[in-house]
């Protein structure tokens, strides 16, 4: 449901333990207006003509979710990762549309742009928890109008509560479950004096592993433990100029990927509904850290324009090593590690004036980002030598033999280094003509400019048989690569939107995104050929609002949208390779749809909603070398998409002792992985393979009068429902290791809060 819709549903979510007393009011339910800056000013999300989905503070308490990937079901075109496995917390990509990044490199960009308190996100920092949230933003189509960077298929925004100067507020809050979940919250908003407040907020989550892990490697896959703190401090000066300084710091420290197997020649436990699972990895796992700070000026030039600026500054270390074989057995031992140091500064100035017959925004901004990446493949001796054995035509026997006979104990590992420089800057303007009533048309340019210098270095290893044939088995450079190159692009936007009825509008757009060209972090060629820009046109007809007496609240978008030259990342090996690695490739996208989000207020006391997505999608391909090294011509694909559609209840009763709120939600997403093109029939006996995904979540609260105390009860997957991913791995095919991962068991818990 929109953030509209949710919004209001949960007034007193969690509830309380104490006490009693007179007669109270049901929950009132009713639909409520809710602000956003997805035109960077401040608008009903009703009123702007954009398909914007928002999520406010209370549906992430209604839902318990602390990143996007809990609440991607409840945005239509919304997904975090590929599958039902996500991306973890420095690996996550979202997809907006169909429409995801190409892969993990440094080296190319996401095509979902991400912004937490106004700056722009690298694709490693995204996963920020949702701590002290004011709300979370959905922008879909292209966003580079307003947006720039990498906007080209939408926008995902993260707006922090602001410290307050009205108020000494606060809360600490407590969320416990099954699996030894434990999640502590609190934050304090204090007014220093009459022109000046702080606010701090906090985080600390941990959650044992959903999986009975029987290997021998720990820490156990998917258990979670992270923290995270943000502390901000504002100043208005006058009755002019407002000052806002904010440092916020991330700490994750979690398990790898729960990777099941299904070999049922190497794993014990092949079949992933028994959730079992064995790992070797060694030092596995995945950890992020990272602090940001982001200074912030407003100044009111005089009563019809204004003027914003940011800096901010973000550093981040990454660490995500994962077992590839899924197994514990060391004779197909691979695993994978991907390793990040960066940091980016971002700079943004603005200006708006607001006329009676024109709203206009102008502003540029500029972003330097410094990169450092390292991708490392560890093979046992054993997995090396059945690698080898295909790639030379020899017996594995054999090249045992020649390298030694007994080799357990033994590994290799090989590395490609990679190191960025990166400039951006843009400038843009946006013009809301009022045009009379009911009619206003928006017209909107950005020009954008991307310059990246990037280098590749993979030195040879000591195994025996690199050393005879002068190359690695997957990874190879000569000596340090290096390559620069620089991209530019205007885009815009054009937007008619009408008001159709007191309470609905209409609107109808065009607009266009870029992502800039880069380089394939994996693949030394890209130095001389780089990846193309990847450009996005959109066509969208909408309409929302309010209807039949504001009993309903409905968006519903028609899209078309065409992508040019996006970059897609398959497994391939080229004729010089002797394994698959993930490779970018150009492919053009043709899409269209349909997103549907309704709200039926029934009664004060009743409501239901609907959120559906539906798309269409035909992909041509350039030529291609696919992953078992067949040369494939230019063709066309048409991925089938799923249909998918979340249905939720909130009930509110007469009740005499407090506020009492019943939320249901049924998240239902069609499978469609047997019509994928990397389906083969033998994963047909696996079960939990293409089983659709069913999901049914409750939550029912309890709040004693006043909202002092906050009591909830809560469960997730209730049906018990075990859908596995589409089963993948990059040695699957060579070594028969490939693994699924599966949707978490049902889960409950309680929460507790007491606001003061």
């Amino acid at each position: 449901m929109t953030s509209t819709s949710r919004s209001r549903i949960a007034g007193a979510i969690g509830l309380a333990v104490l006490g009693a007393s007179t007669a109270h009011a049901a929950k009132n339910l009713a639909l409520e207006e809710v602000v956003v800056t997805a035109q960077k000013r401040e608008q009903s999300s009703m009123t702007v003509p954009v398909t914007v989905d928002t999520f406010t503070n209370q549906d992430l308490e209604n839902t318990g979710a602390l990143t996007m990937e809990d609440i991607q079901a409840y945005i239509p075109g919304l997904k975090v990762g590929d599958d039902v496995r996500g991306g973890g917390s420095t690996q996550s990509s979202f997809v907006i549309r169909g429409i995801k990044s190409s892969n993990i490199s440094t080296g190319g960009d996401p095509s979902v742009a991400t912004f937490l308190d106004g700056v722009y996100l690298p694709r490693a920092a995204i996963t920020v928890p949702f701590s002290d949230m004011e709300r979370v933003e959905v922008l879909k189509g292209p966003q580079g109008t307003l947006f720039g960077r990498n906007a080209a298929a939408g926008v995902v925004n993260f707006i922090p509560n602001a410290p307050s100067l009205e108020e000494n507020e606060g809360f600490v809050a407590a969320k416990l479950g099954n699996y030894n979940l434990l999640r502590v919250e609190g934050m304090s908003n204090t007014p220093l004096t009459d022109a000046l407040a702080l606010r701090m907020n906090v985080i600390h989550n941990q959650r044992d592993a959903v999986l009975d892990m029987l290997g021998p490697a720990t820490p156990d896959p998917g258990e979670q433990n992270n923290q995270f703190a943000r502390i901000a401090l504002r100043w208005e000066t006058t009755d002019r100029l407002t000052l806002q300084m904010a440092y916020d710091i991330d700490r994750v420290d979690n398990g790898p990927q729960a990777r099941l197997s299904i070999s049922e020649e190497h794993a014990s436990y092949p079949d992933p509904t028994d959730r079992k699972l064995e790992t070797d990895a060694i030092n596995g796992g995945e950890t992020r850290d990272m602090q940001g700070i982001t200074g912030k000026l407003w100044y009111d030039i005089n009563d019809v324009a204004t003027m914003s600026l940011i800096a901010s500054y973000r550093a981040f270390e990454t660490y995500n090593l994962q077992d590839e074989d899924a197994t514990s057995d060391e004779s197909v031992y691979v695993d994978t590690n991907n390793i990040e140091d960066s940091d980016i500064a971002y700079f943004e100035a603005q200006f708006n004036v607001s006329l009676d017959w024109v709203d206009a925004v102008f502003g540029a901004n500029y972003s330097k980002e410094d990169t450092y990446q390292q991708t490392a493949l560890t093979f046992s001796y054993g997995a090396v030598v059945e690698l080898a054995s295909a790639m030379t035509g020899v017996p594995a026997g054999v090249l045992n033999t020649l390298v030694g006979g007994v080799i357990a104990g033994n590994y290799v590992t090989e590395t490609m280094t990679n190191e960025g420089d990166f400039e951006t800057y843009g400038f843009f303007s946006d013009l809301d003509f009022t045009i009379n009533d009911w009619l206003n048309v928006i017209t909107g340019l950005r020009y954008s400019n991307d310059k990246k210098a990037f280098s590749w270095e993979a030195p040879l290893t000591d195994f025996p048989l690199s050393q005879v044939q002068g190359e690695n088995f997957f990874f190879n450079s000569d000596g340090l690569e290096q390559g620069s190159a620089s991209w530019d692009k205007i885009t815009g936007r054009i937007v008619a939107n009408a008001q159709v009825s007191e309470g609905a509008m209409a609107f109808l757009s065009y607009s266009t995104g870029y992502k800039s060209g880069g380089y394939d972090s994996l693949n030394t060629s890209s130095r001389e050929v780089p990846l193309a820009p990847e450009v996005v046109s959109n066509i969208e007809l909408g309409l929302k609002g309010d209807l039949l007496e504001d009993k309903i609240r409905t968006q519903v978008a028609l899209f078309k949208m065409v992508i040019d030259d996006r970059q897609e990342s398959i497994e391939s090996k080229g004729p010089d390779d002797n394994g698959a690695v993930p490779t970018v490739i150009s492919t053009d996208e043709d899409i269209q749809g349909i997103e549907l989000t309704a709200d039926w207020l029934v009664n004060d006391n009743l409501r239901f909603g609907l959120i559906y997505t539906y798309r269409q999608q035909e992909s041509s391909r350039a030529a291609y070398y696919d992953k078992e090294g067949n040369f494939q011509e230019a063709n066309q694909v048409n991925p089938t998409s799923p249909q998918e559609y979340t249905l939720t209840m909130d009930w509110s009763p007469e009740f005499d002792y407090g506020l009492l709120l019943l939320h249901l939600d049924y998240i239902y997403e069609e499978n469609v992985d047997k019509q994928n093109e990397d389906h083969i029939d033998s994963f047909n006996r696996v079960n939990g393979y293409g089983d659709d995904t069913s999901l049914l979540n409750a939550r029912l609260a309890w709040s004693t009068p006043g909202g002092r105390y906050e009591f909830a009860l809560w469960g997730k997957n209730l049906l018990d429902n075990e859908r596995v991913s589409q089963p993948g791995g990059l040695t699957g095919g060579e070594l028969g290791t490939y693994h699924v991962g599966i949707v978490a068991p049902m889960t409950y818990g309680v929460d507790l809060r007491f606001v003061f």
